[in-house]
């Protein structure tokens, strides 16, 4: 009989515990946030919990209970789960498969009293009833765990990997400006990274950031919910004093929100893309306005370094008539705009002029970087991210050919058709980007990389080149030892 109490006190502990080890959630709805679906796809709603928060995280998109569908009398099984990629998040999203078996049309999904257990928690959703449109064309969805890039003295590439279900080569980015380059392997999209892209792209050690598509019918950018965050962190890399010295004005003529340059005497360094956030640094300008009324105002500048080009001090001017850089009497060190670098700018007076009036706009981004006209003469299309697209007209890579055929698109984009021809009488090479000025002049886009343009294809050098060079060689080496 004490055998038979042991036991059965024994079943009611364990029954106890695994009742304390459950953990409720109840999650109210904040709202879809897709709703569009293509022929296989996925809707997702986003939930916060109530009460206590919980710590769940769990981004293996693992169907967890059953739903339906349904539209004029038609009902469909559906298969839903529950994703969070974040950490210390209060809110999950809720996601729901539709497949190749759904028929195109609108229909309504209900979740409202769901409840389900999912590992260690009973999971609870409170409300929510949507509309859901499904489309007969591919929509992008992809989803994936979360990822660090550990970038240290050993690292030199890396990659992000994202599951497939559905893609169709859309333009993907890293936090809205660093566009990456996939291709498809056995339904995983695979997007290297390079040491000194990636470098060039970040201000801060460590970084979280988020992947975003281009959605072309709207030209937009929108986020892809069940993709989490890509965690970057830099160590262990020794900072080097850069001493910089100012040498010459490139820009002499802006508008508002149109940046002037500079070119230092810098080169030999790594390159470096960002001309936006609050790493950017101060310098004194000297404003006189058409009463020739002269005041000094801060500008925010910031560096910038390109493939094959010096380092260019890049800074927003936006003073009416006449501006000048004031005179730089003590050395000024610049600690927390590069992880590579402190700069040391160096005394310098240069007052060369920048005339100022009217609107214009800076550009953050171009897609692609390189253009390669060896296959086809093109046109081939250029995407510019511009904060006000039409502010900014006149776009050439040849101040000797027609302007570039451009269309202001979406809200922030500029599309133009760029063809062989535009770089006729030029060889391979990189090229800036001008953009018509008030004065009906040229300015360079100093804010963005060059365009690397390839017209004709390399030489390969003969059999008789390389054996005639190996010739001259051994002779020089030759003469040296006499």
């Amino acid at each position: 009989m004490s055998k038979f109490l042991l036991l059965f006190s024994a079943i009611i502990l364990s029954i106890n515990c695994k009742e304390e080890e459950t953990k409720n959630l109840i999650l109210s709805q904040i709202g879809i946030r897709v709703k569009t679906i293509g022929k296989k796809g996925t809707a997702v709603i986003m939930y916060r919990q109530e009460g206590q928060i919980q710590e769940f995280k769990d981004a293996k998109k693992k169907p967890s209970f059953n739903s339906t569908i349904s539209t004029e009398g038609k009902t469909y099984s559906i298969k839903c789960g529950v994703f969070n990629g974040r950490e210390n998040s209060e809110y999950i999203y809720v996601f729901c498969n539709l497949d190749e078996s759904i028929p195109a049309g609108t229909y309504s999904l209900s979740l409202a009293g769901t409840a389900f257990t999912y590992g260690d928690y009973h999971i609870t959703l409170k409300d929510g009833t949507f509309d859901i449109q499904k489309v007969d064309k591919n929509i992008i969805d992809l989803y994936n765990e979360p990822q660090t890039i550990t970038i240290d003295n050993s690292f030199n590439n890396g990659e992000l990997t994202f599951n497939i279900v559905s893609y169709n080569q859309e333009m993907i980015m890293l936090n809205y400006h660093m566009i990456l380059e996939c291709n498809i392997k056995d339904n995983i999209l695979h997007c290297p990274l390079t040491r000194k892209e990636l470098l060039a792209n970040l201000q801060k050690e460590t970084n979280e950031m988020e992947i975003q598509y281009l959605d072309t019918t709207e030209y937009t950018e929108r986020p892809l919910y069940l993709v989490s965050p890509i965690k970057i962190v830099v160590k262990d890399i020794q900072k080097k004093d850069i001493s910089v010295n100012i040498k010459k004005l490139l820009v002499d003529t802006n508008e508002h929100d149109v940046p002037i340059a500079y070119e230092t005497d810098v080169t030999n360094i790594s390159n470096f893309y960002l001309f936006t956030g609050s790493a950017n640094f101060d310098l004194n300008f000297t404003n006189e306005n058409d009463k020739g009324e002269k005041t000094t105002k801060e500008n925010s500048c910031g560096f910038l370094k390109y493939d094959n080009k010096p380092l260019y001090l890049v800074c927003w001017v936006n003073g009416e008539k006449t501006n000048w850089l004031n005179e730089i009497k003590t050395e000024e060190k610049v600690e927390n705009h590069n992880i590579q670098y402190t700069y040391k700018i160096q005394p310098v007076k240069n007052e060369e002029k920048i005339q100022y009036k009217g609107t214009g706009s800076f550009i953050s981004w171009y897609h692609p970087k390189v253009i390669d006209f060896t296959k086809n003469n093109g046109p081939i299309s250029i995407i510019y991210w511009i904060e006000d697209p039409q502010n900014l007209k006149g776009f050439t890579y040849n101040e000797d050919a027609d302007d570039l055929k451009c269309t202001d698109v979406g809200g922030y984009y500029k599309k133009c058709e760029i063809t062989k021809e535009h770089f006729k009488g030029k060889k391979n090479g990189d090229y800036f980007l001008k953009h018509t000025n008030h004065l009906n002049k040229k300015s360079t886009n100093y804010e963005i990389p060059p365009l690397k343009v390839i017209l004709e294809e390399s030489p390969i050098p003969s059999k008789g080149n390389i054996i005639f060079s190996s010739l001259l060689y051994s002779l020089g080496l030759l003469l040296i030892m006499i």
